[in-house]
Parts: structure tokens; sequence; C-alpha cells
């Protein structure tokens, strides 16, 4: 139990959706999983609770979750499953917007039988988008939230959730509006993990074999200019740069390529346009950078200009460094340094609203994949090179300025960013949407409602049987118990046998049904306390001819 576990207590008040991690097709892992197993690694080390209930669709995602929990040195132990009945409470948090399925599984329990919260990571893809405008139509509460990595994601989600609203109302002729929070909470990192160090700025600008007079410019993560920056404006800042100040310039572009493909075009590109600065690409797993280059770059850039962008963690990275930074004025980027105290932020433009319409018509009929959305909105996204190259400029030729920058950026990302003041913000949420459900108790007449997609078989399609049986129709044993065993020895009539009584409810059933003139439906169902499960088993009794309906009250079908 962690020190702030042992302060509280270690009461349960959130529970884990865990959807399970995935493999990007070139076998990196992904950005999302990344930040997830960050998150989840912050919450097991600086939460308030000991023990973490787990729901998951599989063993496998159970095992993944005990696994983060053992690389971040958390007893394992601390994680168990737990079902969507038995959250007492609590709030079921999963790391990405899918509330819409867990909102309707919800419906089974009640409404107000506990709180969900969701965490948007990107809202640029059409699944994204669709999952979080399904929250308009989807049984969601006020106690519910989405949390936003910036305040330019929540303005996203605030103006899709205007648009869908508004079609609703002239659809239907009434005011739609998503009662679902979203409040603003960034991701966070493990400070302590970027500590610099002399000796790693050492060995890392040995292997760059660069000078000790000469500034390295670091750019770290996806290398792509369809899903994360161009690097012209990088290129073309560094070159300039390079003849304003009388030292080297090298950038270093570290990370990996994605797609693959791509490492050709940037490669052809930084040497047409390279004449005076020094360019390097660094792969992740480049042997000789171990610990990454942070230690060994004088600052930082990243001048993201790609709508699938939310936050950017690796500019608090960055800071955590205790690197200046440059970056450009995008999105969460935004949020992440005050201009001329951290760093510098470059300002960025693009097309007025309407001129991207071809766009979202080309991803909407398939000519256009995903990829090719991101790209053609970035092609028309321009980061200010001038801003860029005096940033970059100021930043190379004053070591004072790069200090204090430095420092104060270390500072902000420790008393800001740092998951150890995060994970309270998370859980002071949790607990606001626990009291805002507890108020409404009983405010909400939707409990037991499926989703229309997913209907009770014997609701959606009750009109295909003769009749329905139920209430005073009764049910009457005509088979001997050898027959009965006899339907039993094969495979085929116990199918789906799970969704049945066990065997020897079965037995009690079969006895209630051989007492004189048999038993109701209702007597019998009510023998049991699983009733749905005692009512299919009698419909299975008659399917099999071990029992025959004698009907009573049987609603027939008009």
């Amino acid at each position: 139990m962690n020190e702030r576990a042992e302060q509280t207590g270690g009461a349960m008040s959130v529970a884990i959706n865990f959807a399970g991690a995935h493999t990007a097709p070139g076998g990196e892992k992904r950005g999302i999983d990344v930040a997830v197993e960050s998150l989840l690694t912050g919450l097991f080390r600086y939460g308030a609770q000991d023990i973490y209930p787990i729901s998951v669709d599989s063993g496998a995602s159970l095992d993944a979750v005990r696994d983060i929990a053992l690389r971040a040195d958390v007893d394992a132990a601390r994680c168990h499953p737990v079902g969507f009945g038995d959250l007492d409470g609590a709030t079921l948090f999963r790391q990405d917007p899918d509330l819409v399925r867990l909102a309707w599984m919800r419906q089974q329990f009640g409404a107000n039988a506990y709180s969900l919260c969701g965490l948007v990571h990107t809202m640029s893809g059409a699944q994204t988008m669709s999952l979080v405008s399904d929250c308009l139509t989807a049984p969601t509460q006020a106690w519910d939230a989405l949390i936003c990595p910036s305040n330019a994601i929540r303005d996203v989600v605030e103006r899709l959730w205007a648009s869908g609203s508004a079609f609703m109302a002239a659809r239907m002729g009434t005011r739609f509006e998503c009662p679902v929070r979203l409040p603003v909470i960034p991701l966070g990192i493990d400070t302590d993990k970027f500590q610099p160090s002399p000796e790693r700025r050492a060995a890392q600008r040995q292997a760059l074999r660069v000078t000790e007079d000469a500034i390295v410019v670091l750019c770290h993560g996806r290398l792509s200019y369809a899903f994360k920056q161009h690097p012209m404006p990088i290129l073309l800042a560094a070159e300039q740069t390079a003849l304003n100040v009388d030292r080297p310039i090298h950038v270093v572009f570290s990370g990996y390529f994605h797609p693959a493909s791509f490492e050709v075009d940037f490669r052809e590109t930084a040497a047409a346009f390279s004449d005076h600065a020094h360019v390097r690409f660094v792969g992740n797993d480049d042997p000789d950078f171990p610990d990454g280059l942070w230690a060994g770059a004088d600052m930082f850039i990243s001048l993201s200009d790609n709508i699938q962008e939310s936050f950017g963690l690796t500019p608090i990275e960055a800071m955590a460094a205790e690197l200046p930074v440059i970056i450009s004025d995008w999105d969460g980027y935004r949020d992440a340094i005050t201009p001329g105290r951290e760093g510098f932020a470059a300002p960025t433009v693009m097309p007025g609203p309407g001129f991207g319409r071809e766009l979202a018509e080309r991803y909407f009929t398939g000519e256009d994949v995903y990829g090719e959305y991101l790209a053609g909105a970035s092609l028309s996204t321009s980061v200010d090179i001038k801003a860029t190259t005096e940033a970059m400029t100021a930043l190379a030729s004053n070591d004072d300025l790069r200090r204090s920058m430095g420092a104060a950026g270390m500072a902000r990302a420790r008393d800001v960013y740092d998951w150890r003041r995060i994970i309270p913000r998370y859980e002071e949420l949790w607990t606001e949407l626990s009291a805002i459900r507890a108020a409404s108790t009983g405010a909400v007449p939707t409990d037991g409602l499926s989703h229309p997609s997913y209907p009770d078989p014997f609701t959606g399609f009750q009109g295909f049987a003769s009749a329905s049986f139920g209430g005073e129709d009764r049910i009457v044993a005509v088979a001997s118990h050898d027959h009965v065993k006899s339907i039993l020895a094969q495979r085929m009539n116990t199918f789906r046998a799970d969704l049945l009584l066990d065997a020897a409810s079965l037995v009690r059933l079969i006895q209630l049904s051989r007492r004189g003139d048999g038993v109701s439906v209702a007597v019998a169902v009510a023998a049991f306390e699983d009733a749905p499960r005692a009512m299919r088993s009698l419909g299975w009794l008659l399917k099999m001819g071990v029992c025959a309906l004698v009907p009573g009250q049987t609603v027939t079908r008009q």
C-alpha cells in the first residue's frame, strides 16, 4: 500500500475497465498504449486506494494489467477481476472514449449504479468521432465524464456535440444535450525517468560525435509527415540558424518512421535542405543510445501540424529533462508552456471553416483512408518558420537563456505534469462524480433498458413465434427418467447449457412438473433465484419433449 492509500484507508473509489493493448502494423507499441500504461503505472503507484478491481473482457487483458503493475514494481495481487454488477458505486474508468457500450451495460443494474469515466486521446478518426458522438443518444448521465487532455480537444468534443444536438433537434423537434462532463486534465509522466546527468550527457554527445560547443537540437517521437509533423519548418529554421550563429548546429531526429517507407523521404529532404546544419536520424532501438538523447541535447523542438495530435507528451518529457523547448502553437501543445518562460511557441495557421469539406467527403466515402485525410489537412497547415528560426537562434546563441528556460521547464514538469500531481486530480473528479450520482439517486427512470441494436431476442423477435408462454400456462412432465437421460447424453442437446439451470436445478424443475397436473410457469420460475435462467430452462424442456405446455393465459401474437 502506498503512502496516499495508507492515509485514506485504501477504500475503493474507482474500478478499471481495461480494453487491452494493441501493436502497430510495424510491430511498434502504439502511442496510445504507451500513454495508457504510463497512466495505470501512475495510478498504481500514487493512487489513494489499495485494491483495484479490474473489469476486462478476457483473462488475457487481466494478465496485461497485472503485467503493468509488475513493471511498476507494484504487487499484481492488488489487481483482481470484478463483474459489472459488483462495483459497489465506484467509478468505472476506461482509458479511451468508449463510454457508449459501458452506459448500455450499466442499464441492467440501473443508471445510478455507478459513474463512468473515459479518456479522449485524439479526436481525428471516424471511429473515435462516432464513439463520442453516440454519447448524445446513449444512456449517459450527468455523473459520467470524458476527460480531455487539452482545452483544444474539449473544444472539438463540444463542437461535435453541438452539431449532433442541432441535427437531433431539427429531426425530432426537441432539444438534445449530452449530459457527460468534459473536465480537462492533462496526461502525466514519470519525471524522475528524465532526470539529466553529466555522465549521460557526455556519453550521448560522444556517441553523436559532436564537439562540446555544438548545439544539438532534438526532435523525438514518431517520424511521420502524414501523421505527426512535417519536418520542413525544422529543417529550414535549422539551416538559417546555422548561418546566424557561430556554432555547429546538429538536428537529431530520434524515434521511428511511420510508415517505414517514409525514411527515404526524410533522408532525401534533409539532404536537399541542409547545407550548413547537420542532420542525423537515430532509431529508438539504436544500441549507441540506450537512454535516448535527452541528456545530450541542448534544446527540444516539435512543430506538430497534424489534427491527430491532442496533447503531446514529448515536450513535457523534454522539460523534465531540463531542455528548453520550441513547439508549435497547436492544440494541446499550447497548454504545455508559458511562451518566453520554458520555451517558445511558433504561431500556426490553417484555412478557415468550410474549405476542407472535400477532405471530409473523401474520407467519408472511403476514397481517402485515415492517413490521407490527416495528410490532406496537414498539407495546408503551416508553422511560422520565421518565428521558429528566431527562437532557435536565440537559444543557440545564449547559454544562459537555455539554462534558465530549461530550469523553468523542469520545475513546471514536476509541479504540473508529474503523475504525483495528476493522479489526485483524477481522484478528485471521481469523487465529484460519485457525489453528483448520489444526489441524483432515483431520478432517472431508465433502468433495465437494453441497447436497441442488441435486443433481448424474446422481446425483439417475439412476433416470430405463434405465442409466448408464461404466467398461468402450465408445464407437465411427459417423458420418463430414461428418456431424459438419453436426451442429456447427446452433445447437441446440451449445446449452450451454460444459459440454463445447472443439472441439479433442472432435476428439481422436472420434479415440480411431475406433480399432479403439473406446475404453472409463474410458480416454477419463482422457485429459483435466477428467473431468466429458469424460464429459458422451461423452454428447453418443452423443446426436448420432456414437458408439454398446457395453455392458460398464453400471450398469443396478434
